[in-house]
């Protein structure tokens, strides 16, 4: 026998718990170190982008220092240079838009096509409450319709005025339909359909025997 603890031997059970204890403490001192390894590489993620930001900061301010002449600094002025150089080349600028999704444009060209932006929308409301004052019409004529059309069938079934026994087709006089009549005093005189029809049921032949 290896184990040379009291009774080891004779009790299972506790050479069990020491190897549980053994196994347990390399997991624990195992988490341990890879708790120490995350948070080092955590502290140098953090110093690294934090330099960055701050070289990226410092070389901005410089720039901007040297864009107004308070220093002068001749890298940052040929970087600036440089860097204005390409973002006035056509090809350069077409890369960036198509890689970007974006359209650069001039002050100039940017209030033009927001004018014009301006002027569709207002032409478009303009329309759009002329649309609906002829909608508006519309209805209203509909609903005239309906009442002259009511009213016209009350006439046509009055058996008094008879406009149901009307012959259109027939002969007023000569090579003149009965509807040929209606028509022309329509268009001469602006006679109302129903008076027109009454004036060609004056001649007999007009009437549906």
């Amino acid at each position: 026998d290896s184990f040379s603890a009291p009774g080891a031997g004779k009790n299972p059970v506790f050479l069990a718990k020491v190897i549980a204890r053994k196994v347990l403490a390399l997991l624990v001192s195992s988490d341990e170190e890879d708790v120490t390894q995350t948070g080092e590489m955590i502290l140098i993620l953090k110093d690294v982008v934090l330099g960055i930001s701050l070289g990226v900061l410092t070389i901005s301010i410089l720039i901007f220092l040297d864009h107004r002449g308070v220093v002068h600094f001749q890298s940052a002025h040929d970087f600036r240079n440089t860097a204005f150089q390409l973002l006035s080349d056509p090809e350069t600028m077409a890369n960036i838009e198509e890689s970007s999704d974006l359209k650069f444009m001039t002050i100039a060209e940017y209030e033009s096509k927001r004018k014009e932006i301006d002027g569709v929308l207002e032409k478009k409301a303009h329309h759009e409450e002329i649309l609906k004052k002829r909608t508006e019409e519309v209805e209203a004529k509909k609903k005239e319709v309906e009442g002259i059309k009511d009213e016209y069938e009350k006439l046509l079934g009055n058996p008094l005025l008879q406009l149901n026994s009307y012959c259109g087709s027939c002969s007023w006089t000569g090579k003149m339909t009965c509807d040929g009549r209606v028509q022309f005093l329509k268009d001469k005189y602006n006679t109302r359909p129903i008076a027109a029809k009454l004036n060609a049921m004056e001649h007999e032949s007009c009437i549906k025997k």
